[in-house]
């Protein structure tokens, strides 16, 4: 167990929402280059931060 488990709990919220747009930025840029593939995947990428989102905020209450 953590020391100071709410500082973790919000650094993975944290890091969630980052991942989550680096994802579209980089599904954005991909689609601007004809990178389907790899525009698709980070779309994938993208929503499944949706329930870590939220299941790291839960945890966070």
């Amino acid at each position: 167990m953590p020391q100071k488990p709410k500082r973790t709990i919000l650094m993975m919220t944290l890091l969630c929402i980052v991942i989550g747009l680096a994802a579209i930025a980089v599904g954005v840029v991909a689609v601007a280059k004809e990178e389907y593939i790899i525009a698709a995947a980070m779309l994938l990428v993208a929503a499944w931060q949706i329930p870590n989102y939220k299941q790291w905020k839960k945890s966070f209450k």
